[in-house]
């Protein structure tokens, strides 16, 4: 299936997943759509199950080695791509809770977000469109204490950027991420942000909603 945003699409495509790749795991999970290359870098993808499981354990991994701890918040601005269901899923595998942001935000709008939530990191791409992308989560991981790290997919020229593309070549090393306390189904899986009159409100759904 070709890529769709939103958390419901991810969520449910991660429930669907999970037993589709056991039952195929060469069919095809994701697929790029063809214009890939007019917004942002990297050639047109198309994963089978086995590979696309095998690339969020990668990137959960990632994430784990970067210090992020269970429930760490991260904020996730990704075009239409294979990498955003992935990077969301990822996420998830390593027990931190994404945070999604609109693609035509930029920073005044992103760190009014974040801060609110106190993120720890950003995955992003490196273009999208005609920005910078990397540029922009920089300046916004630097005017906002609170983030520790700015990933990216693309080709990341930028320092102090974490690339993430090699995460489709690793070989899978991670465990399982720690059990939360209490209930887990009722710990926050995914964070969306409300436009209102006092400002962006985050709106947080569990992992049972």
């Amino acid at each position: 299936t070709v890529c769709e945003s939103g958390p419901r699409a991810a969520i449910a495509a991660s429930l669907l997943a999970q037993s589709d790749a056991v039952r195929n795991p060469d069919a095809v999970a994701l697929a790029d759509p063809d214009d890939r290359a007019h917004f942002t870098d990297g050639e047109a993808r198309q994963l089978t199950y086995a590979q696309a499981d095998r690339i969020v354990w990668n990137i959960a991994a990632r994430l784990r080695s970067l210090g992020l701890t269970t429930d760490s918040v991260v904020g996730v601005q990704l075009p239409n791509t294979a990498e955003a269901a992935l990077a969301l899923l990822g996420i998830l595998r390593a027990g931190m809770i994404p945070a999604l942001l609109p693609m035509l935000w930029r920073e005044t709008e992103i760190i009014a977000a974040l801060s609110g939530v106190s993120a720890k990191a950003i995955v992003t791409a490196s273009r999208i469109g005609a920005t910078d992308h990397c540029a922009v989560a920089g300046r916004i991981a630097a005017g906002l204490f609170s983030i520790r790290h700015v990933c990216a997919f693309g080709t990341v020229a930028s320092d102090g950027i974490v690339p993430l593309d090699d995460v489709f070549d690793a070989g899978t090393t991670m465990e399982p991420a720690p059990p939360r306390d209490g209930n887990p189904a009722m710990h926050v899986a995914v964070i969306t942000f409300e436009p209102t009159p006092r400002g962006l409100v985050p709106v947080t759904r569990s992992h049972a909603q």
